[in-house]
């Protein structure tokens, strides 16, 4: 995965951090559980949300 970040409107989100640009992949992730790491990894969440996110997600599918 490939991850940009955004020029655009100044390049950043509302909390100030840049906004990456996730750019589609080439070949699709082997299970649920490599696709939420995917998400987690590109996602550029602060990582003591990376967490919670895992457990939700994980919970969830």
């Amino acid at each position: 995965m490939t991850i940009e970040p955004v020029t655009e409107l100044g390049g950043r989100s509302a909390s100030g951090l840049p906004r990456p640009r996730v750019v589609p992949l080439a070949v699709p992730p082997s299970s649920y559980t490599a696709a939420v790491e995917r998400y987690l990894t590109g996602a550029g969440i602060a990582k003591s949300s990376t967490l919670i996110y895992r457990i939700s997600l994980t919970t969830w599918g």
